[in-house]
């Protein structure tokens, strides 16, 4: 009976172990990141994250338990077998998650979760991020972690049940009742609430609340939810909600920054990927990577203050073609039915007569944008299957220089108004662009060097698109899908994180060298677009016209556990899962306008 107990004791031991012994490892991973913080700070998200780590640990042993129990007439040696070939194949599926989660954590700044069960869909995309020196360390760290934590298993755990003989059945009662015990460190204590992420959060830095928490843990929670959609954010009767809403977003008024006349002019929106504002020359500690996209801003109409609302190109293309931001965790992209009901730039212009076109050149198939697209109404789609084979030879697709002629030749054949759409992708990772401009190979100068890539192809085309007969009635709108937390080491939390630029040029545009200051968003860029051609933007409800006169200007964003809201006077960052503020600034601070938005657009989304 005892030498029973001991060998569960063993076997909570080394889950304990176990799981601190990867949380150093994934902190070893991160130190770019973690040598930002203390010792004392690091050592209590080790302490804190232990509550995970018990739960887990009462999972198997609870497990573990009931077979000790119903095999109580047979002998330990018996049982080995069994619970070698067990607890090697946990260790493997534990393994295949925190494995991977060291990368994706230092691309995403959040853990693994179910999210990244739509990126499965199209592994090769996928994997088009990642060099092939970090597959070579994750295939080294996953070796090296099987190994060991086996060997430590037959070294020390199984050799416990040799001791173990069969027991009478009136001592069954006993074994079941410890094995019930478990469910103590599942629930995490005897508290009212049960476990959930939040339970370890213990900093007001993210990232060691990161660190605490176990990424097996986290998984298997955010499986749990997974079909629970209807996540309520409620913070305020609908009421107070639609009267704070009323006193963001101004009624329609004609009073505005016209900045184009013409009746009906092409419009092409470039969706630049990655083309943080930390890139250019157009905000103070810009690293001036851009100087063909700073010259234009400073010869069109710049909007200075303009903000991604999310970190995946997912949620900005959404929030660019259809007015449309994201929830936490949740992207309306990954919900088809939703997704059809959602207004469309595309088919606005199609209703006046245009033609339309949507470029991309890798599998347009990725993270659900073929769907999108087709939904979202563009007679064409323009993808890497549209290019000899010679030139798709990067690991996203064909690289932007190509589209880009492909694009200009396009609009030199148009016949009638249109509206195209392109959506970049050498500044995607792994980085891989046929220039070498800026020297060196640390990941944020080889970031750089392909947005110097990018942008040189785009200099090139602006060039050419100004030399046909199509440039003087033309509005080209440039905005990147989103930000980056390359360059300054910028955390989800982060504001400058979600900073882009966004200019309106072209031929078309009159207003010239003109700086907008207004705080806005992706979404915006319907409303305005549309009322500057008269066309009106009702269906459009999440965004405002930036350059109507009495507008008041406002921004947003959301990533995996927080929401952000910035404004002329007030700039916070709310996390959702340890349910409070990260960052907190302004003289008339209420948190009123991030609350409403949130549950306004929750409200919006569960009723598509």
């Amino acid at each position: 009976m005892l030498q029973r107990i001991k060998f569960l004791g063993a076997v909570a031991l080394f889950w304990i172990l176990f799981f601190m012994v990867f949380r150093f490892i994934f902190l070893v991973y991160q130190w770019n990141i973690a040598n930002a913080y203390s010792s004392v700070e690091l050592a209590k998200a080790f302490l804190s994250g232990s509550r995970h780590d018990l739960s887990l640990m009462g999972y198997v042993v609870m497990l573990s338990g009931l077979i000790i129990s119903v095999t109580f007439f047979l002998s330990g040696r018996k049982l080995k077998t069994l619970f070698t070939v067990l607890f090697s194949a946990i260790v493997i599926l534990f393994l295949l998650l925190l494995v991977p989660n060291l990368e994706l954590y230092r691309n995403w700044g959040f853990h693994i979760d179910a999210s990244v069960l739509d990126y499965l869909k199209t592994p090769k995309e996928a994997m088009a991020s990642t060099v092939a020196s970090i597959y070579l360390l994750q295939a080294f760290i996953f070796a090296v972690s099987l190994v060991v934590a086996i060997w430590s298993l037959r070294k020390f755990v199984i050799p416990k049940l040799n001791r173990v003989e069969p027991v009478k059945f009136t001592r069954v009662p006993i074994l079941l009742f410890i094995t019930a015990t478990m469910i103590i460190p599942i629930r995490g204590g005897f508290g009212i609430a049960p476990m959930n992420v939040g339970f370890v959060y213990f900093s007001n830095y993210a990232f060691v609340n990161h660190l605490a928490v176990n990424p097996v843990w986290n998984f298997a929670y955010s499986m749990k939810k997974i079909k629970k959609n209807k996540v309520t954010f409620h913070y305020m009767d609908n009421q107070k909600m639609n009267a704070v809403m009323d006193s963001l977003k101004s009624p329609y008024s004609p009073e505005r920054l016209q900045v184009t006349n013409a009746e009906k002019p092409n419009v092409l929106i470039l969706i630049m990927e990655s083309f943080t504002s930390k890139a250019t020359g157009l905000i103070p500690q810009g690293a001036k990577a851009t100087p063909n996209l700073d010259s234009l801003a400073k010869n069109g109409v710049y909007f200075s203050n303009f903000y991604g609302i999310g970190d995946r190109s997912k949620i900005g293309i959404v929030g660019i073609l259809s007015g449309y931001p994201s929830l936490p965790r949740r992207s309306v992209i990954a919900y088809t039915d939703k997704v059809e009901k959602l207004p469309s730039i595309c088919k606005k212009f199609k209703e006046k007569g245009y033609s339309s076109a949507f470029y991309y050149g890798g599998d347009i198939r990725f993270a659900n944008m073929n769907s999108y697209v087709k939904i979202m109404g563009f007679d064409k789609i323009v993808t890497e299957n549209n290019f000899p084979s010679e030139l798709n030879n990067t690991k996203w697709g064909v690289h932007d220089e190509y589209v880009f002629d492909y694009l200009l030749k396009d609009i030199k054949a148009a016949k009638k108004p249109f509206f195209k759409t392109y959506f970049t992708l050498s500044s995607h990772e792994p980085f891989n662009v046929p220039i070498k401009q800026i020297k060196g190979n640390s990941e944020d100068q080889r970031f750089l060097n392909s947005v110097y890539y990018t942008d040189k192809c785009l200099g090139n085309f602006m060039a050419a698109l100004k030399k046909t007969d199509k440039w003087d009635n033309t509005v080209v709108i440039i905005v990147a899908d989103h930000g980056t937390r390359y360059l300054m080491k910028s955390q989800p939390t982060d504001i400058i994180k979600y900073q882009i630029p966004m200019i309106w040029t072209g031929g078309a545009i009159t207003a010239k060298g003109v700086t907008v200051d207004k705080f806005g968003c992706q979404p915006d860029i319907a409303n305005t677009l549309l009322n500057q051609l008269g066309w009106g933007s009702e269906s459009f409800i999440m965004g405002k016209d930036l350059l109507q006169n009495n507008q008041r200007g406002y921004a947003y964003f959301d990533y995996n556990n927080g929401f952000g809201y910035i404004d002329a006077n007030e700039r916070s960052v709310y996390d959702l899962t340890a349910k409070k503020y990260v960052h907190q600034q302004g003289d008339n601070f209420n948190g009123e306008q991030w609350k409403a938005i949130l549950q306004f657009i929750n409200q919006d989304f569960n009723k598509r």
